[in-house]
């Protein structure tokens, strides 16, 4: 894929198994971020070690032809530039096991765990778009709480750094500080 120039037309869509070579182009023969394909939150710590990299891919495709939709992909002009995971709070077991991101209280919350925008499409204003998709996504499916746990970024960051979202952005689409440990802030936005 070559550098872009203005976006002229973004869409968003769940993934579905029509549209699983779309995601199998965004995340390239990698799976992303070293093999992740997107099953880090999906996965016990030991889950995830033993699957590999071909295992993560193999219960992400299982899991979309099965009929989940566990994301929305965003296609900038027709092409797959970006991805958010969007589920449940109980369908990313890793969260209850991490110090900071264990749940607040007992309400049933929907997360958004992860993003992945392709390096081309990148400072194209993506991100926002998707965290308002993944709000109406999870509202349609009668989510009444989103939850998120970015990073508060107020300088220039490796990319790799930003993919559970920046604070700015999920404040911009409506969501507030419910709490912070450590570093991490837990954002809500109510439906």
């Amino acid at each position: 894929m070559a550098a872009v120039g203005k976006i002229e037309k973004l869409e968003i869509h769940p993934l579905t198994r029509q549209r699983w070579t779309d995601f199998e182009t965004l995340f390239g023969p990698n799976g992303a971020s070293a093999g992740c394909w997107c099953m880090w939150w999906r996965m016990t710590n030991r889950e995830f070690r033993n699957a590999g990299k071909e295992g993560h891919k193999e219960a992400m495709r299982t899991a979309v032809h099965s009929g989940a939709e566990p994301g929305l992909l965003a296609y900038a002009d027709g092409v797959p530039a970006g991805w958010v995971a969007i589920a449940p709070r109980t369908d990313y077991p890793r969260l209850a096991t991490l110090e900071t991101l264990y749940a607040v209280d007992g309400q049933e919350v929907w997360s958004i765990v992860c993003f992945f925008i392709h390096r081309n499409y990148r400072r194209h204003q993506i991100m926002q778009p998707l965290v308002e998709a993944a709000v109406e996504f999870a509202r349609s499916r009668g989510a009444k709480i989103v939850e998120a746990y970015p990073l508060d970024i107020h300088e220039k960051v490796h990319s790799g750094r930003i993919y559970m979202g920046i604070t700015s952005i999920y404040e911009r689409c409506g969501f507030v500080e419910v709490a912070r440990r450590d570093y991490r802030p837990i954002l809500r936005k109510t439906l």
